[in-house]
């Protein structure tokens, strides 16, 4: 794994353990497009796919269910 990528995982997953408020500031249509850019940068192997993939999971479970 790249530095990159190191450094990209330890904000991603320090976030539970940082007492520190969550913004709310995108709107849903945005999120949706921020996850789907973000799997669409996992389909390669470059540097920051695997960080990509992993902060696409996250973000893809706190959104709402499809209607």
């Amino acid at each position: 794994m790249s530095e990159v990528e190191d450094r990209i995982l330890s904000l991603i997953d320090n976030v539970t353990s940082v007492d520190e408020p969550r913004l709310s500031l995108l709107p849903l249509r945005e999120t949706h497009a921020t996850v789907e850019l973000l799997q669409l940068l996992t389909k390669g192997n470059g540097e920051g796919a695997f960080a990509a993939r992993h902060l696409a999971g996250n973000l893809g479970r706190r959104m709402p269910a499809a209607d």
